[in-house]
């Protein structure tokens, strides 16, 4: 283990780090809390150590209810502590960590707290990087003086970590909480957690949008599936078209066709609803280098084929930043990530 993390867990041992007990289930106990009441006091109830024990020098805003502590080296560690007062005049409490390290692969955990995973990050099998991310949140018992555990996440609609993977950017300023989610092991998409004076409200983030182009000789787009038709666009990978969602074949489209040879943009009219659709069997898309054909939607997915430039792959379902495909040669189906794949054949798409 590095010596970064080790580090960390002598100072926050009883959390543990990537043996059998996970962080998010040690930190789901009722504390106690001394002295006064502040973001001080809850950290050094929540993480036992006093702010003077750290090797780096953490945040603590006191006036905004903040704290902050990030460390960098083989590995890395996170931790934010926030609160807010809530309209019943209890104070809810929430900590977030994230902590990876470099090891061996380990069998993925997940619960409505947190998630762990192995992400391999290089060509080797050995280059796996072990990611643990979770949050724990807590009301404030004046009376006692004890942080209580919540049942539940306080949390309206955020999809649960056993489908995705999270790490929650406590705010400083502010009462919103921004949810990074995790699509590998260096890549995140942003959403947001809205307060509403009591608990938060999921709000999604801006849609991803998945590239293909044109593939069929006499490409119909339509106002609806399978509707009227308002453009005829010819295939030769002459035209890249933007992908919203799919549902039973037909893809929902952005406005905006993009052609490749000239470089010009053709801005779609003819719907009354200002949605446009086409059908799957219409659009593909190549590889990039290292791109991979996954059996699941996830960096764990088992590798069922190498996605390269010269694979020519139909969209089938968008979950996310993840796209269902099939590879038009082997008919293999498998979940690749939207950003490796390549939706101009007309460049190397390096």
């Amino acid at each position: 283990m590095k010596k970064v993390l080790f580090l960390a867990l002598l100072l926050v041992s009883q959390l543990g780090a990537f043996g059998q007990n996970r962080i998010w289930n040690t930190l789901g106990r009722t504390v106690s809390v001394k002295g006064g009441v502040g973001i001080e006091q809850f950290v050094t109830a929540l993480l036992e150590t006093k702010p003077d024990e750290w090797s780096r020098d953490p945040v603590y805003d006191k006036k905004n209810g903040y704290f902050s502590y990030f460390e960098e080296g083989a590995g890395s560690i996170r931790y934010n502590v926030s609160y807010w007062n809530r309209k019943d005049g209890k104070k809810l409490v929430i900590l977030s960590y994230r902590e990876n390290d470099f090891g061996k692969k380990m069998k993925p955990q997940a619960s409505a707290w947190g998630y762990f995973s192995s992400f391999q990050y290089g060509d080797n099998e050995t280059d796996i990087i072990n990611m643990e991310s979770g949050f724990r949140a807590y009301l404030y018992d004046t009376a006692k003086k004890l942080l209580v555990p919540m049942a539940t996440p306080p949390f309206n609609g955020l999809p649960n970590p056993l489908d995705s993977q999270y790490f929650l950017e406590l705010p400083q300023n502010g009462k919103d909480i921004v949810v990074c989610e995790n699509v590998s092991y260096d890549e995140e998409i942003k959403h947001t957690l809205k307060w509403n004076g009591m608990t938060f409200d999921f709000q999604q983030g801006e849609e991803i949008l998945a590239g293909f182009f044109v593939t069929d000789s006499k490409a119909n787009i339509r106002t609806t599936p399978n509707g009227t038709i308002v453009k005829t666009l010819s295939g030769d990978g002459e035209y890249t078209i933007e992908v919203y969602e799919m549902k039973n074949g037909w893809c929902r489209i952005a406005p905006t066709v993009y052609e490749n040879t000239e470089g010009n943009d053709i801005n779609l009219q003819g719907s009354a609803t200002g949605e446009y659709w086409i059908h799957n069997s219409c659009l593909g898309a190549n590889g990039r280098g290292g791109s991979k054909l996954r059996a699941t939607p996830d960096m764990n997915g088992k590798v069922l084929m190498n996605v390269t430039e010269d694979t020519l792959v139909m969209p089938l379902e968008i979950r996310g930043v993840w796209v269902k495909v099939r590879d038009v040669k082997s008919k293999k189906e498998g979940w690749v990530l939207e950003e490796e794949l390549c939706s101009n054949p007309l460049t190397t798409c390096a």
